[in-house]
C-alpha cells in the first residue's frame, strides 16, 4: 500500500517519533508535568462571531489507534486531534513495542514489533480508552495484562461486558486486585484458553455499550471462526461505523450494519490500512451551544449534520436559527436581531445515537440556565454525570456560577434566568472533560471573571479550545499559576 502524506492539515508537527527502540515514549514537544496549575481565565459576557474549524473526532480516533494492533504492516490515520488523550494512546502503543510516528495531524503506526502484552500501569491511569487494547492483544498474541481503566470519574462505566464477551470468545479472564503489591491498583489478566488465540462464539450485551462493542468487534475480527454479537451499540453509532469501516478496509468481515446484531467472521491476519478521522460531533455540538449561550452567530465546519441532528432539533426548538450553507458548513445564530426573542427552555434525555449525546448533556445544562422557563434533564447513560451541576461533592461547579439546579437521582431540573439562574463569574474546578467545558460555556455567558482550574481534563478532548474561542472574539486566556494548597 502506497502511503502519502500532505502538510495541509496542521501547519507544524504536533508529535515527534516514538518507537519501541527507546525506554518508554518521548514526545519532545509535549508539555512536561510541572508543579504549576494552568487555568482558563474568562471575562464575560462574550459575543462570538466568525468561523470555527472542527478537529477530528477524539472518540473515533482512540479505538482506531487501538485497532492498528490488529494489523500487520503500517496503518496511516489522518486528521487526529492534538489532544492529550491521543498523546496518551500513542504512548501506550509505543510502550507495547509499536512504532508510532506522528506529524502534521497524522499518525503512522506499525505494530509488527509489539513484544509486550502488559500495559504500563501509569500509562493506563491517564486514559480510559487504553483498556480497549485488551481485545486486540489477546486476539493476536494470545494474552493481555491491562490495568483497570482511568479517565473521567463520571460513573460506574463497568468493563464487565468487555470481560464476559472475551470469555465467550474463549478467553480465560481474571481480575487480580489487592493480592500482590504489583496488582494493588487492580489488573485484568486475559489469555486464550487454547494457548493460541480467540475462537468464534455468541455473546449478548446487557446494554449496548459503545466501548464493549468496539472491544469485542476488534477481538472477534481475529478470532478463529464466526462470532455473533447481539444487543450491540448499533453500527449506526458514528464511532462504531468508523471502526467497522476501518477494520473492513484492513480485511475483516463484518456484517450487520444498521442493526443491533453483528456477525463477524474472524481472520488470523489483518493488514494495515489508511483512513481519515471524521469531524468531532461533540466539539461541533459544543460550539453550537457556545453560539446559543452567548446569543451569537457563528459558522462551523467541517460538520456532518446527520451526526448532530438531535442537537439541531433541540436548539431550533429553543429558537435558534440553524442554516446549512453547504454540505459541511452550519450557521448557528441565537442573536436577538436574528431570532426576535430570547431562547426558550427545552427538555432532554440522553440516549445512544441517534438520541441526545450524553457527552453534550453538561454543556446543554449550562445553556438551559440562560433560557426562559425550566427544563428537565434526564441522564440515562452515566450515573455520575449529573454531579457537574449539583451542590454536593464531587462537584457543584455550575451552581457556583449561579445556575439554579435541583437534582433527583439521574434527573435535573434546571431553572432559567427568569426563574432564579443568574450566571456570575467565579472560581471553579473542571472535574471531568465535558463538565469542564460546560464551565467554559457558562463563563462566556457569565458577568465578570471566571477562573477554571484543573483544565487538563478539558484538554484531554478539546484541541486549542482557548485559541479557537479567541478567534471568535471571546476574552479567554490560558494562564499558569502557582498551585493553591486548599483550592475551594
Amino acid at each position: 500500500m502506497a502511503l502519502s502524506c500532505s502538510n495541509t492539515l496542521f501547519p507544524k508537527p504536533f508529535f515527534t517519533s516514538c518507537s519501541s527502540q527507546t525506554q518508554g515514549t518521548h514526545f519532545s514537544n509535549l508539555p512536561q508535568p510541572t508543579k504549576q496549575d494552568p487555568i482558563f481565565k474568562i471575562k464575560g459576557p462574550s459575543t462570538l462571531s466568525g468561523h470555527i474549524t472542527i478537529s477530528g473526532s477524539k472518540n473515533a480516533s482512540l479505538p482506531l489507534l487501538v485497532a492498528t494492533l490488529c494489523c500487520s504492516g503500517t496503518s496511516l490515520l489522518h486528521n487526529l486531534p492534538n489532544v492529550s488523550d491521543i498523546q496518551a494512546m500513542a504512548s501506550i502503543l509505543s510502550s507495547l513495542g509499536a512504532k508510532v510516528d506522528a506529524f502534521d495531524g497524522k499518525m503512522m503506526v506499525n505494530s509488527d514489533g509489539v513484544g509486550k502484552v502488559e500495559v504500563d500501569l501509569e500509562e493506563m491511569k491517564k486514559i480510559r480508552g487504553g483498556f480497549f487494547v485488551i481485545g486486540p492483544l489477546v486476539a493476536r498474541f494470545g494474552e493481555a495484562v491491562v490495568a483497570l481503566p482511568g479517565g473521567c470519574n463520571i460513573g460506574k462505566r463497568p468493563v464487565d461486558l468487555h470481560l464476559r464477551g472475551l470469555r465467550a470468545l474463549g478467553a480465560v479472564v481474571e481480575l487480580r486486585q489487592l493480592v500482590l503489591q504489583c496488582y494493588r491498583d487492580g489488573k485484568v489478566w486475559a489469555r486464550a484458553a487454547n494457548g493460541r488465540g480467540l475462537v468464534g462464539g455468541k455473546f449478548r450485551l446487557d446494554y449496548p455499550s459503545v466501548g464493549a462493542t468496539e472491544t469485542l468487534m476488534m477481538a472477534a475480527s481475529m478470532a478463529d471462526g464466526t462470532t455473533v454479537l447481539s444487543n450491540v451499540a448499533k453500527v449506526t453509532e458514528p464511532e462504531v461505523v468508523d471502526l467497522a469501516r476501518f477494520l473492513t478496509d484492513c480485511g475483516a468481515w463484518i456484517e450487520g450494519a444498521g442493526s443491533d446484531n453483528l456477525i463477524i467472521r474472524g481472520k488470523r491476519q489483518l493488514y494495515g490500512s489508511e483512513c481519515v478521522i471524521k469531524p468531532d460531533r461533540i466539539e461541533t455540538g459544543t460550539f453550537m451551544l457556545a453560539a446559543a449561550i452567548t446569543r451569537s452567530c457563528i459558522l462551523i465546519s467541517p460538520v456532518i449534520p446527520s451526526r448532530v441532528s438531535c442537537l439541531i432539533d433541540k436548539l431550533s426548538q429553543a429558537g435558534c436559527k440553524i442554516s446549512r450553507l453547504d454540505q459541511q458548513t452550519l450557521q448557528v445564530s441565537a442573536h436577538p436581531s436574528h431570532i426576535g426573542y430570547d431562547l426558550k427552555s427545552f427538555d432532554i434525555k440522553t440516549n445512544p445515537f441517534p438520541g441526545f449525546p450524553t457527552d453534550l448533556q453538561p454543556q446543554t445544562m449550562a445553556l438551559l440556565a440562560t433560557c426562559t422557563g425550566s427544563s428537565l434533564v434526564e441522564e440515562s447513560v452515566f450515573d455520575n454525570r449529573m454531579t457537574h451541576g449539583i451542590k454536593l461533592k464531587p462537584s457543584r461547579e455550575l451552581q457556583k456560577l449561579g445556575a439554579r439546579i435541583q437534582i433527583s437521582g439521574s434527573n435535573a431540573l434546571v431553572y432559567g434566568f427568569d426563574e432564579g439562574s443568574a450566571l456570575q463569574g467565579s472560581r471553579v474546578i473542571a472535574r471531568d472533560l465535558r463538565g469542564g467545558v460546560s464551565l467554559i460555556l457558562a463563563g462566556l455567558a457569565a458577568k465578570g471573571t471566571t477562573q477554571i482550574h484543573d483544565i487538563a481534563h478539558i484538554e484531554r478532548g478539546y484541541e486549542n479550545i482557548d485559541m479557537k474561542l479567541q478567534n471568535l472574539g471571546a476574552d479567554i486566556q490560558r494562564l499558569t499559576l502557582t498551585p493553591v494548597p486548599h483550592l475551594l
